[in-house]
């Protein structure tokens, strides 16, 4: 089997790439569904990315650029949601409900 990309777009047509990227991610993560809801909220708490470091956490070069790049991660697929307010902050708190049982 072999997966799909967008790498043979990128050096002619740039914006289609992105284009195609975008319409993919709608397509798994923009539907109004249980799973993917349930999918957001484990991705987003398992990347921390609703979390702020704690006082006296470890906060050497090593973890934070893990937690960085754990938080840029889930960044990369939120950025392609078209999600209201009520929904953010129905996605935060279903996010931060997650991290306290992991």
């Amino acid at each position: 089997m072999s997966w799909r990309n967008t790498a043979y777009l990128r050096q002619t047509k740039p914006v289609t790439a992105e284009l195609k990227i975008a319409n993919a991610y709608q397509s798994l993560f923009g539907k109004s569904s249980e799973e993917a809801e349930i999918v957001l909220s484990d991705l987003a708490a398992h990347t921390g990315f609703y979390q702020v470091q704690e006082p006296g956490a470890d906060l050497s070069n090593y973890q934070a650029g893990h937690a960085a790049g754990m938080r840029t991660a889930f960044a990369r697929i939120f950025q392609f949601l078209s999600l209201p307010d009520d929904q953010l902050r129905a996605l935060e708190e279903a996010a931060r409900q997650e991290y306290e049982h992991i």
